[in-house]
């Protein structure tokens, strides 16, 4: 559950937020003051905006305010199932494999770059 302290963050993230926007009947930005808190609950807040210069109102906000996890990536090292249903056919890299390109790179020269394949432009 989040505490006080993050919410109060979260309402100063959302005051700013708002702070950046105009109101549509006079054209003048959004104050602090016309920002009200009216409910919090865990993950959310729901505030009223109201314009302080015309009094217009602009309405009611319900703001989430848990992050989203990240989506979910390969850590280093790991294979995505695209990776994996790919190469699956294909044979293992033996310790011979990882000998033989070791040498090879050993044995390349300053003109090491004509052994790259060509890039489309």
């Amino acid at each position: 559950m989040a505490s006080d302290h993050e919410n109060n963050g979260g309402f100063q993230a959302i005051q700013e937020y708002f702070q950046q926007k105009s109101c549509k009947s006079c054209l003048r930005h959004f104050r602090q003051e016309g920002i009200e808190l009216l409910r919090q609950e865990p993950g959310v807040l729901v505030v009223r905006v109201t314009c302080q210069s015309c009094g217009h109102p602009l309405g009611v906000a319900i703001v989430g305010t848990t992050p989203r996890p990240p989506k979910c990536q390969p850590r280093h090292g790991e294979w995505t199932k695209a990776d994996q249903s790919r190469l699956q056919s294909k044979p293992r890299i033996s310790y011979d494999d990882v000998l033989e390109a070791h040498s090879f790179i050993q044995a390349l020269e300053s003109d090491w770059m004509k052994h790259l394949p060509a890039t489309r432009r």
